[in-house]
């Protein structure tokens, strides 16, 4: 789903929240009015309306929880049916009006109309609707006004004033399209220019881990080789070069892991997830358990590398923040969603904000979480028990072919 069509769904839930609650204070409205100034013919009648009224209105309540365009459509049909609902009981009880106020007083429950009209975000369905409502209402004044022998002006000024509410109903209406409009389009432009960077940012990885195997590694390995023909002194010395050596391929070789895993590519995640925990395991000194029974080794999915590099920012976090003594990891996949699950039992995260992070120019899990949901998934910070965090992430998966990748040269 789009951007727009999304904020627009959000919204559209929304405003059939607000129509419900209006429609039930009319019928709130209509037995106040009925109890209080009876009708004198057809009250019978006057009350199977409002029955059948209260019961449309929650039918209408549920069928618009299964979906955008459900409640689009049902939006239509269910202002016509209010539209229709206050003139049937005005001018059923018309024949009333010489002997009781109902009349008059239920003709004022259109201008609830405009109200429940601008609470969606089409303005064609607020004109559609509110013209005829307040056409029904000049006739509907027109026809019981005799009887009280009220002025035609005075008809005609409450149906202007209507009007003119339908109209601010129809302008506010457009109002609020527009600002989602404008809000989905920045959103857009925030996932397009997030996605750029991230593919920036994986090529300049690629790059960098490309120049160091070819570069210094191969220098290292090279002085290596050439360390048996060159020393002939001092055995120590040369026992020290080599050590010194071997530290510096092994820090090579986990810069390299670290900024583009081939493991990921050849085997997969779960392997590549393996590797990080025993760099973090050595890190930060603390047990960490993997519990990853419902995932399959050679899986791939193009939600891989995020899963990965979420992993590792967040057990970063765990190290640079937590000072805890066990980290639990669960990756699960169910149907085409996976979670990953990452509990410590360290300080925890209570009052930590996201966002004021990310303005503080603090990039690490805000912009995880921007990445995340850019993917369509979610994450969610909590406490653990009895302390600690714990961090549920879910994204959607997408299986992608196995892709051949030759090893690096060692």
């Amino acid at each position: 789903m789009s951007a727009t069509r999304a904020l627009l769904a959000e919204h559209s839930r929304r405003g059939a929240g607000i129509r419900r609650l209006l429609r039930l204070i009319l019928v709130g409205f209509f037995v106040a009015v009925l109890i209080t100034e009876p009708p004198v013919e057809h009250r019978i009648v006057c009350w199977v309306i409002v029955g059948c009224y209260l019961v449309w209105t929650l039918a209408v309540g549920a069928l618009t929880r299964g979906g955008y365009e459900r409640a689009e459509r049902l939006s239509w049909l269910a202002l016509f049916v209010d539209v229709a609902t206050l003139a049937a009981l005005t001018l059923i009880t018309d024949s009333s009006a010489s002997v009781s106020w109902t009349p008059y007083l239920l003709i004022n429950g259109f201008f609830l109309i405009p109200v429940m009209a601008a609470a969606q975000l089409n303005p064609v369905v607020c004109v559609v609707v509110i013209a005829p409502a307040v056409l029904v209402y000049l006739v509907s004044g027109l026809l019981i006004r005799h009887v009280s022998e009220e002025p035609i002006s005075y008809v005609l000024l409450r149906t202007a004033m209507l009007a003119s509410v339908g109209l601010g109903a129809i302008l506010l209406s457009r109002l609020q399209r527009s600002r989602v409009e404008t809000i989905a389009g920045l959103l857009s432009d925030r996932n397009a220019l997030l996605e750029e960077m991230v593919t920036l940012q994986q090529r300049e990885q690629r790059d960098l881990a490309e120049n160091l195997h070819d570069g210094a590694l191969q220098y290292v390995l090279g002085a290596r080789q050439e360390l048996d023909d060159a020393v002939d002194g001092d055995p120590e010395a040369a026992e020290r070069i080599d050590q010194a050596l071997g530290e510096a391929t092994r820090l090579l070789r986990s810069t390299m892991s670290q900024l583009h895993p081939a493991v990921l590519d050849t085997a997969g995640l779960l392997p590549a997830l393996r590797d990080t925990i025993e760099t973090f395991r050595a890190r930060g000194r603390f047990r960490i358990e993997l519990d990853s029974a419902d995932w399959d080794d050679g899986l791939r999915t193009d939600a891989d590398e995020l899963l990965l590099t979420t992993t590792r920012e967040l057990l970063t976090n765990v190290v640079k923040h937590a000072g805890a003594r066990t980290v639990r990891i669960g990756l699960s996949r169910t149907g085409d969603t996976a979670r990953l699950v990452i509990a410590d039992d360290g300080r925890g995260m209570a009052g930590v904000d996201l966002d004021a992070r990310l303005g503080e120019g603090h990039l690490g899990l805000a912009s995880r979480r921007i990445r995340i949901e850019a993917a369509g998934g979610s994450i969610d910070f909590g406490p653990a028990d009895p302390h600690g965090t714990v961090v549920e992430v879910r994204l959607p998966l997408s299986a992608r072919p196995v892709r051949a990748v030759a090893p690096a040269a060692s």
